[in-house]
């Protein structure tokens, strides 16, 4: 959707309709404690009764106190605790049943979260997979601060042995 042209222009200052919108107030307001990545927003009608509503991985000031919230407007309606920092939220229809109601997925740690009517409904548990001993002395490298042609050095080594 394009933006609407300028409504007026005042000595140098062009203002647009989208100005005063709610919407972008609430986004960008300092206030609302929102800490999230685009990967972590969800749009969905969560209830079946046609009013869609924002789902947020939110991370929290200083990614302490992660937090699931679903926002109607600037206004935060539920606010739900989780135990590790989310890394993707994505909302998807489970049933063939009326009315279509959606479930909400939330990647979180090392598990995938499946929420129905914003309750937890599955846990999705992911076998832990051993380090990768190149990526691991990388790191090692990068702590102490060495020079960076080893560390480019090993990305390429690290690299190359992922594709084998």
């Amino acid at each position: 959707m394009a933006a609407a042209p300028p409504s007026d222009f005042n000595g140098g200052k062009v203002e647009s309709s989208e100005a005063g919108s709610k919407w972008l107030d609430a986004h960008y307001d300092p206030l609302a404690s929102i800490h999230t990545f685009s990967a972590c927003l969800a749009l969905a009608d969560l209830h079946g009764d046609g009013e869609y509503k924002l789902v947020v991985g939110d991370l929290g000031p200083g990614g302490q106190q992660p937090r699931l919230k679903v926002l109607k407007g600037p206004r935060v309606l539920t606010e739900s605790p989780l135990s590790e920092l989310p890394a993707a939220a994505v909302t998807f229809l489970k049933d063939h049943h009326e009315p279509r109601t959606p479930a909400l997925a939330l990647a979180s740690g090392p598990c995938v979260y499946v929420y129905k009517n914003l309750r937890p409904y599955f846990k999705f548990s992911l076998p832990p997979l051993p380090v990768n001993p190149l990526e691991e002395d990388l790191w090692d490298q990068a702590k102490e601060g060495e020079g960076r042609g080893a560390s480019v050095c090993a990305v390429a080594q690290v690299s190359a042995a992922g594709a084998e």
